[in-house]
């Protein structure tokens, strides 16, 4: 893993490329990153406020919506109309997209006719409907 990071670090100096952060207390440097980021909390809080949750389902929305952010897509990997492929943070992360079986969708259907699972289920997807369409 040592000598990973150090070819890693003698690439970037020999690139001439500078890592730059956020400043502590200034979100707005973030431009479009922050932005997404106040969005989903204003839409998870919205779906979720309202609801109590033990640790473990709390838990387990967190998960679903990380995979979810994980999975979106970034920009395409090539240029070819043909080439469906697309950059993900999952790219980053895994070295490969992150795939899942998509799940039927539950929005529509009454809180109080689904057991937790599905009640889960359906709080992740009114988030992920609400934050792709304000993105």
């Amino acid at each position: 893993m040592e000598q990973q990071d150090a070819l890693f670090q003698n690439f970037l100096s020999e690139e001439e490329i500078t890592r730059s952060y956020i400043p502590p207390r200034a979100p707005h440097h973030g431009g479009l990153w922050e932005v997404s980021v106040k969005s989903f909390k204003f839409y998870f809080k919205g779906v979720v406020s309202n609801t109590c949750f033990t640790y473990e389902e709390f838990l387990t929305i967190l998960i679903q919506i990380e995979g979810l952010l994980n999975s979106r897509p970034l920009t395409p990997l090539s240029s070819e109309m043909e080439d469906l492929e697309i950059l993900t943070p999952g790219h980053f992360l895994i070295g490969r997209p992150i795939k899942a079986i998509p799940k039927p969708l539950i929005t529509k259907l009454n809180d109080n006719r689904l057991n937790m699972w599905k009640l889960l289920t359906k709080k992740v997807q009114t988030i992920w409907k609400h934050w792709c369409k304000n993105i």
